[in-house]
């Protein structure tokens, strides 16, 4: 599982980047990254104590991910923007199916995202 999670957050490392180039690109400024321990805060990882705990919060958070960037496509206008999107929903897709997996869930069903 730990080597599971350094490569997803390896993923993560390079969605921020390639959204960070996007940004910039369209002359905006990115939102300042948050400290480790105000991301701990915000996301309440303290009540984590078992690794079922964590497998349970890090699945919920990529679901939402593949929702939030589902849900965003069609408002893009750009083909670019739109198709960076999809990507990104691939990747927490697989990061999703993967971590149901590692709790013994069944595979998602067809159109279960972007609802």
């Amino acid at each position: 599982m730990l080597a599971l999670a350094v490569k997803f957050q390896d993923d993560h490392k390079a969605h921020r980047d390639r959204l960070i180039k996007v940004i910039r690109t369209l002359g905006a400024t990115p939102v300042q990254e948050k400290s480790l321990s105000e991301y701990a805060k915000d996301l309440e990882v303290d009540k984590l104590k078992s690794q079922t705990d964590v497998l349970n919060f890090a699945t919920g958070l990529e679901d939402e991910a593949v929702n939030a960037y589902l849900g965003i496509i069609p408002a893009f206008h750009d083909r670019q923007l739109a198709h960076l999107a999809g990507q990104l929903a691939a990747d927490e897709t697989e990061h999703f199916t993967l971590l149901s997996n590692a709790l013994g869930r069944p595979l998602p069903a067809p159109f279960s995202f972007g609802v």
